[in-house]
C-alpha cells in the first residue's frame, strides 16, 4: 500500500537522498545536475521544505517517490499557478501507482491552496512522462528550444498546463 505526505524540514534527508538518485537515474529529467544536488546544504533543503507543497510516497514505510508543488503566489497576479518541479519515482515501485497518488496529492494542495493551472515542463525525449501528464488531464501549450545545455548537446523542454477549473482526476 502507498502512502503520501507532505513533507517537511524533518525529512530533508529522504528528499536529498530521493532526489540525487533521480538525477542520478535520470539526468535529463531534471535542470539541476548531480553535482549542483550533492553540494545543496541541507540548510538550504530544509529552508524549501518549510515552504509546504514537496511530497513523499511511501511503501512498507520506505520512501520511493517524491514530488513538488511550486506555487507562485508571490504575486497577486500569479497566485491562480503553479509549477510541478521535481518529480521521481524509484525503479522499484514504477508502474505501482506511486506516481498518481503523488499527482493527486499535488492537485488535492493545489486545490485547497486556490491554486487552479498547474504547470510544467518535461524533456521532449521523456515520452514515458509525457504519457504520464496527458493521462492526468495536462495538455501540451508548447516547445522550448534549447531548456537544457549539457556540453554541447542541447535538450528541448515541453510546456504543459493543466485547468484545475473543471477537476476530473
Amino acid at each position: 500500500m502507498t502512502k503520501v505526505r507532505m513533507l517537511g524540514p524533518d525529512d530533508a534527508k529522504i528528499w536529498r537522498d530521493l532526489r540525487i538518485e533521480g538525477i542520478r537515474n535520470y539526468p535529463g529529467a531534471f535542470l539541476t545536475s548531480l553535482d549542483e544536488a550533492k553540494a545543496q546544504s541541507v540548510e538550504k533543503i530544509e529552508i524549501g521544505l518549510a515552504r509546504k507543497g514537496t511530497f513523499a510516497a511511501f511503501q512498507d514505510n520506505e520512501p520511493v517517490g517524491i514530488a513538488s508543488i511550486l506555487p507562485l503566489t508571490n504575486r497577486t497576479r500569479t497566485r491562480h499557478r503553479a509549477e510541478i518541479g521535481a518529480f521521481y519515482v524509484r525503479p522499484v515501485a514504477q508502474g505501482s501507482g506511486v506516481a498518481d497518488a503523488l499527482m493527486l496529492a499535488m492537485i488535492d494542495f493545489a486545490r485547497v491552496e486556490g491554486i487552479w493551472q498547474l504547470e510544467l515542463f518535461v524533456a521532449e525525449t521523456n515520452t514515458r512522462g509525457t504519457r504520464f501528464y496527458e493521462r492526468h488531464g495536462f495538455v501540451r501549450e508548447g516547445r522550448l528550444p534549447n531548456a537544457i545545455l549539457d556540453g554541447d548537446a542541447t535538450e528541448h523542454d515541453m510546456f504543459y498546463v493543466r485547468d484545475l477549473r473543471a477537476l476530473r482526476t
